[in-house]
């Protein structure tokens, strides 16, 4: 099943479960080699009662032949002589049930895999029409410009084949837990029929194995940080203790539980996930580099290779994140708050806080647009790191926190399709709202300043989070916007009573003129939405300019985040929560198409970039 505008991983979590991963567990049972097992039960149960037969015999001829001379014990009623035949007679009895048992297991495991099978295909094909409904919306959507009304129909439907999508998989869900459950009952059964009975127990391996007694179930996906947040508050220490070291890779994912206890299980399955492939190279006595290029020899899956693949791009975003240094020269704590790297095609999601979310006086979601992802290196930028430096400068004393968000399939290349439509951003809106929405939950004490910072394609997916998934947020910073989809204006980010959106765009900036409001320029007009740079938006607008000269019309656009930027310094108090310094600064730049000017009008081409701004000490005049 291949899905364009429905992303997997966010539908499972507003479905409440993963009906794919119950029947995975269901199809990795192999009914025929359990009931080759019963047959040797039974062939073994033959072979018992000839040998139960043969032993009676000896013992007589041994209790008549050998006899002590003091008339005392016999050899033949000796405890081991004893001991053998309860255990032959034991065998004789119980093997012809052993086998009955395991093949009535391989029969309720082949009549759950077929019922399990059939829902999923159901599922499977409701899931692909309803994405191509989607596909045909969204193309509509572009048609019809400026009429609201027929927008407004259109994104009703959306929404109502959204919930449909939704509901299905939950149904789906519910049908195969219920026929894993039907399945584990009757497995249930058959153990304890295997476990024999009276004082000649059949001990069946793994079955009678002392186990350590289990915590409460850990809550499904689709369950609310706040109900996780109550369940881990209600583990006891060894119960904490016990989870952390099976690092289940679903609990370091999630939302609810602590920043720092989910890096330490995220790390130890990336660890894991590293372990596998330089543990296997040193068995053989070869390279990492030559057993992945030879995998198949090696005995290691294509997705095993992904895996390693991208544990080691989230080991170098860790690395390259604990370099940043804070406004007194001193590197933070780092964690890896989310680790998927087997998911988006192998893209791979995550995410990477340099400082603590949970702690911090202030907190910035940095999202990342075209070409970003865990597969791609992007924990690894130097814009997060660059980010919090200015950040923690622009407030000293206090704390700042900020998280690199890699939660999103984001489009990989210009020709990528997805670039050219919200549909990725509107799913990663959803995930975003969550993960953001979630840091609140776990923060201690007074609540943290929190602001997101959208860049490129990052900041219409920053919009739909806000306007289309109700992320609650007190700043939105949106730089190099190529439009906010869902968003129409500053309102519909539904911030907070003092909160307000600030946009960064560099007037030579291509990617910020693909704005509907703006000019169809040989680059623009891709219809993501509205350009929150126009004046009517009603937006706070930054300088952020960029120095030089380049052919290249996309130059500017990566170059937001330079050290030393007239963006990055504005980022950065408005991240510390004094975007009220802009206009003290002279940071704040006049909009496209003020005094009535049509939108393509933008006074800041007329302005020569700057430098060197970078927050210092404070001192009486909070000098910088």
């Amino acid at each position: 099943m291949r899905l364009v505008n429905i992303d997997h991983e966010q539908l499972v979590a507003a479905a409440g479960g993963d009906p794919w991963r119950i029947h995975a567990t269901l199809a990795h049972g192999r009914p025929a080699q359990i009931d080759r097992v019963a047959q040797a039960f039974h062939a073994a149960g033959r072979a018992a009662k000839d040998a139960d037969s043969a032993f009676a015999l000896a013992r007589q001829w041994i209790g008549e032949a050998l006899i002590h001379d003091n008339g005392e014990l016999s050899i033949g009623d000796s405890p081991l002589l004893r001991s053998t035949a309860r255990a032959l007679g034991v065998q004789v009895a119980q093997l012809p049930v052993i086998a009955i048992d395991l093949e009535n297991i391989a029969v309720a495991l082949a009549e759950a895999q077929e019922s399990s099978a059939s829902r999923i295909a159901q599922l499977e094909q409701q899931l692909e029409l309803a994405d191509q409904e989607l596909t045909n919306l969204f193309a509509a959507e572009k048609l019809c410009h400026r009429d609201d009304e027929q927008r407004c129909r259109i994104r009703a439907a959306i929404r109502l084949l959204d919930h449909r999508a939704i509901n299905a998989t939950a149904t789906a869900w519910q049908q195969v837990s219920n026929v894993r459950d039907h399945y584990v009952g009757a497995l249930q059964n058959a153990e304890n029929n295997l476990r024999g009975h009276d004082d000649n127990p059949v001990v069946v391996r793994g079955i009678d194995q002392p186990r350590p007694p289990l915590p409460e179930p850990v809550p499904p996906p689709g369950a609310g940080p706040a109900t996780v947040n109550n369940w881990w508050s209600s583990l006891s220490p060894d119960e904490k203790t016990q989870l952390i070291a099976q690092h289940s890779p679903e609990m370091g994912n999630l939302n609810g539980i602590p920043v720092d206890v989910r890096d330490e299980i995220n790390r130890a399955v990336m660890l894991d996930d590293l372990n596998r492939v330089s543990d296997l190279a040193s068995k053989h006595g070869a390279s990492v580099d030559a057993v992945l290029a030879d995998s198949a020899r090696y005995g290691l899956s294509a997705i095993e290779v992904a895996r390693y693949l991208n544990a080691r791009s989230a080991a170098e975003g860790l690395a390259a994140s604990a370099d940043a240094l804070d406004e007194l020269n001193q590197h933070p704590a780092v964690f890896l708050v989310r680790y998927q790297p087997d998911v988006f095609g192998g893209d791979g999601a995550a995410a990477i806080a340099i400082g603590n979310p949970d702690t911090a006086a202030n907190t910035a979601v940095l999202v990342k647009g075209l070409g970003s992802g865990l597969k791609q290196g992007t924990l690894a930028n130097p814009d997060g790191v660059r980010l919090y430096s200015e950040a923690n400068r622009a407030d000293w004393g206090r704390d700042t926190a900020v998280v690199m968000w890699l939660g999103y399939d984001a489009p990989n290349t210009p020709s990528d399709s997805g670039l050219y439509q919200p549909a990725m951003a509107r799913t990663g809106g959803r995930a975003l709202a969550a993960d953001v929405n979630a840091f609140a939950v776990t923060h201690n004490g007074a609540p943290t300043h929190m602001t997101v910072v959208g860049h490129s394609y990052g900041s219409t997916t920053v919009a739909d989070a806000a306007a289309g998934f109700g992320m609650h947020v007190d700043d939105v910073v949106l730089v190099g916007s190529p439009g906010t989809d869902l968003a129409h204006s500053a309102a519909d980010f539904r911030l907070s009573p003092t909160g307000h959106l600030y946009v960064g765009a560099a007037s030579r900036d291509q990617v910020s003129w693909f704005g509907d409001d703006t000019i169809k320029t040989p680059f623009g007009g891709v219809g993501l939405g509205q350009d929150p740079a126009v004046d009517r938006y009603g937006s706070v607008r930054f300088k952020a300019e960029v120095p030089g000269d380049s052919f290249n019309p996309f130059y500017e656009h990566s170059h937001y985040f330079d050290l030393g930027s007239e963006a990055l310094f504005s980022i950065g108090d408005v991240v510390a929560g004094h975007g009220d310094a802009l206009q003290d600064d002279g940071m704040t730049a006049r909009h496209r198409g003020e005094y009535g000017l049509p939108a393509f009008v933008d006074p800041e081409a007329r302005r020569e970039a700057t430098t060197g701004h970078r927050h210092r000490a404070p001192t009486g005049d909070r000098a910088r």
